[in-house]
């Protein structure tokens, strides 16, 4: 029995010695910032604002994304280039709402008994959890790429305006193959996601909180490859973000070159989606850069770090920065596009018109058939 012992301890005691110098080096801590070690209970307080501050723009912007593909389903904005690819943009924006959505409605209708702080839930309810983040990676790059597909075409339809090629990519038809190819690859890239990520069940509970009465799930844990795969999509949208800016700026320097050679330009423009374009590109610079940051400064400043933990969980911050950016779309559009403004107003206020006119002109027509009707019978 002896002899056992010692062949276990000395078959772990690298373990055992490595497990427990890692967790001396843990309780020894190092901080990046030392005022989020001086004040840790602060930052989480400060956390869990932004939490709540994601899950309210989730549902504004949902609603607001909505009315926005109302409008851009209209017969006089679909048939062009710009919004017809544009209803992608928003049927991903609306997607990213929709999976933090119901997130949130499933935890509220589903039993929940205290396990442990985290996601410690239903089998089927990690599932639901599951699929809403596959949706949320698969809609945001489907949308990042989809919005530089815009910008790239227009600004190609203005450097080379006679063009045979680029005249058959501003169609339609090539827009709507474009969002069929990028809603391949990026669904393709989200279930690499849904496939490596694994749930586990959970055999014990913190200290003082009762077994609950079903199986509580977890994800398990796998921080190298989570690490690696949100990483690369991090880069990905810092080349969103570089390309889009490139794109730009190519843009408004052949814009500035046409003008110069015809001013005949300003007929060509009525639409305004070159200005639309450069200020969503603004917008998606700000967006896609903060998204990429937080992975790659996770990746080369946050490693190994006591404060990392906290630092992850920022990306509710950033995640509510994506979701205003979509919510931005539909605001641009209404202020700089006229053909936008005119769509909106023929599907409100004119129809109001519409009724009105009418109503007037059967309470103008009632009297006149009486007095009409008078006069002949006098004849009779």
């Amino acid at each position: 029995m002896k002899s056992t012992t010692t062949d276990l301890y000395s078959k772990y005691k690298d373990y055992i010695e490595n497990y427990y110098n890692a967790e001396e080096g843990t309780r020894r801590g190092d901080w990046v910032f030392s005022i989020i070690e001086k004040y840790p209970i602060q930052f989480y307080e400060i956390v869990e604002i932004l939490k709540q501050i994601y899950e309210i723009a989730s549902f504004l912007s949902f609603f607001i994304n909505l009315f926005h593909l109302l409008i851009l389903t209209r017969k006089a904005l679909r048939n062009h280039l710009v919004y017809l690819v544009m209803i992608g943009v928003c049927i991903c924006d609306i997607l990213q709402s929709l999976g933090n959505m119901t997130k949130i409605l499933v935890t509220w209708m589903y039993q929940f008994e205290i396990c442990f702080t985290g996601e410690y839930y239903k089998y089927s309810h990690m599932i639901v959890i599951l699929l809403t983040k596959t949706a949320q990676i698969m809609s945001r790059r489907c949308s990042s790429f989809l919005a530089l597909y815009i910008a790239g075409v227009r600004a190609l339809s203005v450097i080379f305006p006679m063009s045979n090629i680029v005249t058959r990519w501003t169609t339609p038809k090539s827009g709507f193959f474009a969002m069929i190819l990028v809603g391949i690859i990026c669904a393709a890239w989200s279930f690499i996601f849904f496939k490596n990520t694994k749930l586990e069940k959970v055999l014990y509970c913190s200290i003082g909180q009762p077994k609950p009465s079903y199986v509580p799930y977890k994800f398990k844990e796998n921080p190298k490859w989570e690490f690696t795969y949100f990483l690369i999509d991090g880069y990905m949208a810092m080349f969103v973000s570089i390309s889009y800016v490139i794109v730009a700026f190519a843009l408004v320097i052949a814009l500035a070159v046409a003008k110069r050679r015809s001013r005949n330009l300003k007929h060509e423009n009525k639409s305004n989606t070159s200005g639309m374009i450069i200020l969503m590109t603004v917008t998606v610079l700000i967006s896609e850069t903060s998204y990429a940051f937080l992975y790659l400064l996770n990746n080369e400043v946050f490693q190994d770090f006591e404060d990392q933990d906290i630092f992850k969980q920022l990306d509710s911050f950033i995640l509510t920065i994506l979701i205003l950016n979509s919510t931005v779309h539909c605001i641009i559009c209404f202020f700089i596009s006229s053909q936008y403004r005119d769509t909106v107003k023929g599907l409100f206020w004119e129809k109001r018109q519409e009724k009105n006119i009418t109503a007037s002109v059967v309470k103008s027509t009632v009297p006149l058939t009486e007095g009409s009707s008078k006069p002949s019978n006098t004849s009779n």
